[in-house]
Protein backbone atom coordinates (compact mmCIF):
# COMPACT_ATOMS: atom_id res chain seq x y z
CA UNK A 1 0.00 0.00 0.00
CA UNK A 2 1.27 3.38 -0.44
CA UNK A 3 0.87 6.73 1.12
CA UNK A 4 0.55 10.38 -0.45
CA UNK A 5 0.04 13.25 1.91
CA UNK A 6 -2.65 16.36 0.63
CA UNK A 7 -3.71 19.66 1.47
CA UNK A 8 -6.98 20.67 0.84
CA UNK A 9 -6.67 24.39 -0.80
CA UNK A 10 -9.21 27.06 -1.20
CA UNK A 11 -9.63 26.01 -5.23
CA UNK A 12 -10.56 22.36 -3.83
CA UNK A 13 -13.68 23.97 -1.95
CA UNK A 14 -17.26 24.91 -2.85
CA UNK A 15 -19.06 28.43 -1.72
CA UNK A 16 -19.40 26.62 2.05
CA UNK A 17 -15.44 25.86 2.47
CA UNK A 18 -15.94 22.65 2.30
CA UNK A 19 -14.52 19.83 -0.28
CA UNK A 20 -16.20 20.16 -3.62
CA UNK A 21 -17.53 16.74 -4.14
CA UNK A 22 -15.74 16.28 -7.76
CA UNK A 23 -12.33 17.50 -6.09
CA UNK A 24 -12.15 13.93 -4.14
CA UNK A 25 -11.33 12.37 -7.60
CA UNK A 26 -8.64 15.18 -8.38
CA UNK A 27 -6.99 14.41 -4.95
CA UNK A 28 -6.95 10.61 -5.72
CA UNK A 29 -5.82 11.10 -9.57
CA UNK A 30 -2.87 12.49 -8.04
CA UNK A 31 -2.12 10.52 -5.59
CA UNK A 32 -2.70 7.68 -7.90
CA UNK A 33 -0.20 8.91 -10.48
CA UNK A 34 2.52 9.19 -7.57
CA UNK A 35 1.40 5.81 -6.88
CA UNK A 36 2.45 4.46 -10.46
CA UNK A 37 5.47 6.41 -10.17
CA UNK A 38 6.67 4.48 -7.06
CA UNK A 39 5.43 1.28 -9.28
CA UNK A 40 8.15 1.93 -11.64
CA UNK A 41 5.94 3.95 -14.30
CA UNK A 42 6.25 7.04 -15.78
CA UNK A 43 3.82 9.39 -17.22
CA UNK A 44 4.80 8.99 -20.65
CA UNK A 45 4.67 5.38 -20.00
CA UNK A 46 0.88 6.23 -20.48
CA UNK A 47 0.78 9.15 -21.98
CA UNK A 48 3.24 8.38 -24.87
CA UNK A 49 2.86 5.09 -25.40
CA UNK A 50 2.46 4.05 -29.53
CA UNK A 51 -0.12 1.66 -29.27
CA UNK A 52 -2.28 1.70 -25.67
CA UNK A 53 -4.48 4.11 -23.88
CA UNK A 54 -5.44 3.94 -20.50
CA UNK A 55 -8.37 5.66 -19.30
CA UNK A 56 -10.91 5.85 -16.48
CA UNK A 57 -13.62 3.59 -17.03
CA UNK A 58 -15.56 4.21 -13.69
CA UNK A 59 -15.30 6.12 -10.85
CA UNK A 60 -17.14 6.09 -6.96
CA UNK A 61 -16.43 8.12 -4.15
CA UNK A 62 -18.14 8.01 -0.36
CA UNK A 63 -17.47 11.13 1.61
CA UNK A 64 -17.80 10.18 5.19
CA UNK A 65 -16.37 13.43 6.54
CA UNK A 66 -16.13 17.23 5.99
CA UNK A 67 -12.97 18.17 4.37
CA UNK A 68 -12.53 22.26 4.45
CA UNK A 69 -9.40 24.40 3.44
CA UNK A 70 -6.13 23.63 5.65
CA UNK A 71 -7.21 20.43 6.33
CA UNK A 72 -4.45 17.54 5.59
CA UNK A 73 -5.45 14.01 4.17
CA UNK A 74 -2.99 10.85 3.94
CA UNK A 75 -4.43 8.82 0.91
CA UNK A 76 -4.14 5.37 0.99
CA UNK A 77 -3.54 3.57 -2.65
CA UNK A 78 -3.34 0.47 -4.20
CA UNK A 79 -4.52 -2.15 -6.41
CA UNK A 80 -7.35 -4.01 -5.45
CA UNK A 81 -7.72 -6.06 -8.93
CA UNK A 82 -6.17 -6.90 -12.20
CA UNK A 83 -8.22 -8.06 -14.85
CA UNK A 84 -7.46 -9.22 -18.49
CA UNK A 85 -7.89 -5.35 -19.75
CA UNK A 86 -8.63 -3.50 -16.42
CA UNK A 87 -6.99 -2.31 -13.14
CA UNK A 88 -9.34 -1.08 -10.07
CA UNK A 89 -7.49 0.84 -7.85
CA UNK A 90 -9.11 1.67 -4.26
CA UNK A 91 -8.24 5.00 -1.87
CA UNK A 92 -8.96 5.72 1.46
CA UNK A 93 -8.58 9.29 3.10
CA UNK A 94 -7.47 9.70 6.12
CA UNK A 95 -7.75 12.78 8.39
CA UNK A 96 -5.85 12.73 11.85
CA UNK A 97 -6.50 8.81 11.98
CA UNK A 98 -10.12 9.18 10.95
CA UNK A 99 -11.75 7.87 8.23
CA UNK A 100 -12.93 10.58 6.24
CA UNK A 101 -13.86 9.50 2.86
CA UNK A 102 -13.03 6.17 0.24
CA UNK A 103 -12.88 6.35 -3.46
CA UNK A 104 -12.24 3.46 -6.01
CA UNK A 105 -11.48 3.77 -10.10
CA UNK A 106 -11.43 1.66 -12.85
CA UNK A 107 -8.78 1.70 -15.93
CA UNK A 108 -9.13 0.14 -18.94
CA UNK A 109 -6.39 -0.84 -21.60
CA UNK A 110 -7.70 0.39 -25.09
CA UNK A 111 -5.91 0.55 -28.51
CA UNK A 112 -5.26 3.98 -29.31
CA UNK A 113 -6.19 2.90 -32.98
CA UNK A 114 -9.15 0.76 -32.57
CA UNK A 115 -10.63 2.27 -30.00
CA UNK A 116 -11.15 -1.28 -28.33
CA UNK A 117 -10.27 -2.97 -25.21
CA UNK A 118 -7.04 -5.06 -25.35
CA UNK A 119 -5.14 -6.84 -23.03
CA UNK A 120 -3.28 -5.21 -20.35
CA UNK A 121 0.48 -5.49 -21.64
CA UNK A 122 3.35 -7.58 -19.90
CA UNK A 123 5.37 -5.24 -18.72
CA UNK A 124 2.57 -2.79 -17.27
CA UNK A 125 1.10 -5.89 -15.73
CA UNK A 126 4.56 -6.55 -14.09
CA UNK A 127 4.52 -3.54 -12.59
CA UNK A 128 1.15 -3.16 -11.66
CA UNK A 129 1.15 -6.49 -9.57
CA UNK A 130 3.67 -5.03 -7.33
CA UNK A 131 0.96 -2.47 -5.75
CA UNK A 132 -1.70 -5.27 -5.38
CA UNK A 133 -3.11 -5.41 -1.90
CA UNK A 134 -3.84 -9.26 -0.29
CA UNK A 135 -6.53 -8.50 1.79
CA UNK A 136 -7.32 -11.42 4.41
CA UNK A 137 -10.40 -13.10 3.77
CA UNK A 138 -13.21 -12.62 7.21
Amino acid sequence: MFNHRARIYLHHTDMTGRLFFANQFTLVHEAREYFLESLGFRQEDFLGHPCVTFPVVHAQADFKAVLKTADVVDIAVWIEKIGETSVTFAFTLMKGGDLVGTSRTVNVTVDKRTGKKIPIPIEWRRLFKKGVRIVPSP
